[in-house]
């Protein structure tokens, strides 16, 4: 943990990513481009937030741009409600100022038009890291054993014919097993 001073001289505790405890975050402190709709819209912070921001580079590493290219807090949201589509009012969090009523209601795009070099495990992918509710967001481990991962560990070994390090760790089939 370390302390960020903001422009308003306020100090106030932050993480490795930078990403404030206080109410007002400046623009500055995280990325907008990759900031979750909790964050956004001053609801929660916790660890699905950094799965939002992974879901937007994983995103981004196929398109060879960023997903979503908002200017302000509010235009973020919007950007992001383009792909997502605004969420149901159930998903929508309680504890937040600005109510869903304020996004004019649209589906979400197909996800194929945004990643269509991505193949089908790498869409499924991202769809779960890109889900609205934190609570249905995929975890970090999830996303770890998620099959994409799979294909992507087979071809990795088809590549390089050396063979790996012996180890006396379990590996990831193993503690999942």
């Amino acid at each position: 943990m370390w302390a960020v001073q903001t422009r308003s001289t306020e100090t106030c505790t932050a993480r490795y990513d930078f990403t404030c405890y206080v109410t007002l975050m400046p623009c500055w402190v995280v990325t907008l481009w990759y900031r979750a709709p909790e964050v956004l819209l001053q609801s929660s912070y916790a660890t699905p937030v950094d799965l939002w921001s992974v879901g937007c580079i994983f995103a981004e590493m196929f398109r060879r741009r960023p997903l979503f290219r908002g200017n302000s807090d509010v235009d973020q949201l919007g950007k992001i409600f383009d792909v997502v589509g605004v969420p149901s009012v159930e998903d929508w969090p309680q504890d937040v100022a600005l109510p869903q009523t304020a996004f004019t209601p649209r589906p979400p795009k197909p996800i194929e038009d945004l990643v269509p070099d991505m193949d089908e495990q790498g869409k499924s992918l991202l769809l779960q890291f890109l889900a609205f509710n934190p609570a249905r967001r995929i975890s970090a481990f999830a996303a770890l054993s998620h099959p994409y991962f799979h294909s992507v560990d087979s071809l990795s070994r088809s590549m390089y014919a050396a063979p790996p390090i012996p180890s006396n760790k379990p590996t990831m089939e193993e503690r999942v097993a």
